[in-house]
């Protein structure tokens, strides 16, 4: 039971994946530059966060690991008789378990202005599958890697809520930008239907292997070049701190700029064919295995049966 709500305001933007208002199902990517954590007995978790419209969300993801250093700018305990809490009270329980113990996987996310173009392939229940390039900047990382370079891909977060199969295996550096801003574990339910839909549909070797010593060289030699910001974990003296400074005022305007998904016209393929109808090419090895299913075949040949 939440015995405390805090409103924290954060430096950037980033996003989570986030639970219907109507039913509480894992069904949407929310924007969000203010989290609403919850003292309980356990320690602090992460509770929903607001939209730029002001909106509660409940989030899909509860045990927060680890935040950039100087990314929470602000910090407030919230009255029990407030807005938000009336209407965090009022939304739908999450209908799966949020607990993350033993997950393979944690939740990482950049911030939205820092959102990287990468391509990721969804496969739907009859077969078919749908590879899109979009900004991406939620991913599914192992839980055995380090937030900083290099780690594995594991899912793109789409604005369903859910993660798409990467093209890419691993992230080697993220060069000028910031990075990671916000690590947390991802629930060991939501986990394991990624993992089924995926086998199912690419077979029991879609995950990338570990980075090699040769992959960790390189990402030190970039990282030596760009110092990216270390992390530091989620305490309640970090959020003590942080109430102590002044209050945000520009959250209103700061927003323009932050939205991913209104771009139109990126790139797709369904089924190894672009909007046009070409084949993918052979010699195309970062797009073409997305499309080579359990049976070896390109999914391709469902379109041309």
């Amino acid at each position: 039971m939440i015995r405390q709500l805090i409103l924290t305001t954060l430096a950037q933007a980033i996003l989570l994946p986030c639970l219907s208002r109507r039913t509480g199902r894992p069904c949407r990517s929310v924007i969000t530059r203010q989290l609403l954590l919850g003292q309980a007995e356990d320690g602090i978790n992460l509770t929903g966060c607001l939209d730029p419209q002001g909106r509660v969300h409940r989030t899909a993801i509860r045990d927060v690991l680890s935040v950039q250093r100087r990314l929470i700018i602000h910090a407030e305990t919230l009255g029990g008789a407030g807005r938000i809490w009336r209407e965090l009270e009022a939304l739908p329980p999450a209908i799966l378990s949020l607990d993350a113990t033993g997950s393979p996987y944690q939740f990482v996310s950049l911030g939205s202005r820092d959102a990287v173009e990468l391509i990721g392939a969804w496969p739907s229940p009859c077969g078919d599958i749908t590879a899109m390039l979009r900004p991406v900047c939620g991913m599914l990382i192992s839980a055995a890697d380090s937030v900083v370079p290099p780690f594995r891909q594991i899912g793109h977060l789409w604005p369903h809520g859910d993660f798409a199969r990467p093209s890419g295996s691993l992230v080697l550096s993220f060069a000028r930008r910031p990075g990671v801003l916000f690590a947390a574990r991802y629930p060991l339910e939501l986990a394991a239907k990624v993992i089924v839909r995926n086998r199912r549909a690419w077979g029991e070797n879609w995950e990338p292997d570990a980075p090699t010593e040769e992959n960790r060289s390189s990402a030190a030699l970039m990282a030596g070049q760009h110092n990216p910001r270390p992390q530091v974990p989620l305490t309640g003296e970090l959020l003590h701190e942080a109430a102590r400074l002044k209050p945000v005022e520009d959250l209103g305007d700061w927003w323009h700029g932050c939205a991913l998904w209104h771009a139109a016209g990126w790139p797709r393929w369904r089924n190894a064919r672009n909007r046009s109808g070409v084949l993918v090419s052979n010699d195309d090895p970062g797009l073409r295995h997305l499309f080579v299913t359990t049976d070896g075949e390109t999914s391709a040949s469902l379109v041309v049966r």
